[in-house]
């Protein structure tokens, strides 16, 4: 199974107000709910996440037209004819796209966080492996981005992490008799980004974007 992955960031577009810009190449449909968020940066992380997602289906040679979204029962959003998933942390937006089965996908820029905070979504023997590594928060985003992809291929919600354990001695697991993939992927120093797919990885393709 191959992989290709848009990356983008908003630091430099925030900076240069582009925003009114941006939204001309969407739909008018979709600027009402970059305007839902209400800081800068999640509105630019919304418009991005969704330009990325029509440069993807424009490289595949597919209709554009964010218009023909459609979303499954439990609201993941879906095309016919390709899979998609968009995840953006701090000022890095990735949409991640597969021709031939399901993937879900995760970025988290590393930062210090208080472990209390996240006590219900890991096991305790997950807990354990965390607090025991050398790099315990290294550890901890290991474990998010992956239970975050995850939960993201199958269309669930955060309620759904601690349901998830993880065997780090391998990169699959299984869910309801099925075998899932995870990867690791390289996205920029100092963030966690992970791959969850239905088939094995063969390939990923990260691909740099740049709208100024």
């Amino acid at each position: 199974m191959d992989i290709t992955i848009f990356h983008a960031q908003t630091d430099s577009l925030i900076k240069q107000k582009m925003l009114q810009q941006l939204l001309t190449q969407l739909p008018v449909s979709l600027h009402s709910r970059a305007f839902r968020y209400r800081s800068d940066l999640s509105k630019y992380n919304y418009i991005i996440g969704r330009l990325l997602l029509k440069q993807g289906l424009d490289f595949w040679g597919l209709n554009s037209d964010l218009e023909q979204i459609r979303f499954q029962q439990n609201g993941k959003p879906v095309l016919a004819g390709i899979d998609f998933n968009i995840s953006h942390s701090d000022h890095h937006v990735i949409c991640g796209f597969a021709k031939w089965g399901i993937l879900g996908l995760d970025i988290e820029k590393i930062n210090p966080i208080d472990f209390e905070d996240f006590t219900s979504f890991f096991s305790t023997r997950e807990w354990d492996i965390i607090k025991n590594a050398d790099d315990p928060i290294r550890t901890f985003y290991w474990f998010w981005t992956r239970k975050e992809s995850i939960i993201k291929a199958l269309g669930h919600n955060l309620s759904y992490l601690n349901q998830i354990e993880l065997d780090v001695s391998t990169d699959h697991f299984v869910i309801d008799g099925k075998r899932w993939f995870l990867q690791d992927v390289v996205i920029q120093d100092g963030y966690m980004s992970t791959i969850c797919s239905e088939k094995e990885i063969e390939h990923i393709e990260v691909v740099e974007i740049r709208f100024i």
